[in-house]
């Protein structure tokens, strides 16, 4: 089979090169490691939880990715929101970098780029809890779960 047939069945067929599962999405670390998505905070409408793998820093910078999952989904019901966040530690700020929709089926629907100024992430705020996990000051105490869909399914506790 040539590279670009391959590429073609992968596409076709939704499979990871070896052919033995989903194609990667946002759901999935590129490093391999296991996500830890853990309920850090809620409001009426959504609850919001931490892909606590997902931490990378550099020097003084450190992104995050948050999901965001509506309370008014239905049995068999998966879709929510991932963000990218981006952190200054120092700086106590945040942005959010990119955010993808995801289907019911755990697949991408949809990425864009948030093009998000800087702004200040006070404490006690959505984004200090971020920024502070982030920056390694702070973890939720929730048990982690290795997809959304899992916690979805555990009866989001």
């Amino acid at each position: 089979m040539t590279f670009a047939t391959t590429i073609l069945a992968m596409l076709i067929g939704g499979l990871a090169p070896g052919g033995s599962g989903p194609v990667q999405d946002v759901e999935m670390l590129s490093s391999g490691a296991t996500a830890q998505w853990r309920m850090f905070s809620e409001s009426d409408s959504s609850t919001y939880l931490v892909d606590m793998a997902s931490i990378v820093r550099n020097g003084d910078d450190a992104s995050i990715r948050i999901a965001r999952v509506s309370k008014r989904l239905g049995p068999g019901e998966y879709r929510h929101t991932v963000d990218q966040f981006g952190v200054r530690c120092g700086a106590g700020q945040t942005r959010v970098e990119t955010s993808s929709d995801i289907a019911d089926d755990g697949v991408t629907a949809d990425t864009f780029a948030a093009d998000e100024p800087w702004t200040d992430a006070p404490t006690d705020s959505f984004d200090g809890s971020v920024r502070e996990m982030a920056c390694g000051e702070k973890e939720p105490s929730r048990a982690p779960f290795e997809t959304v869909r899992a916690w979805i399914d555990a009866g989001r506790p």
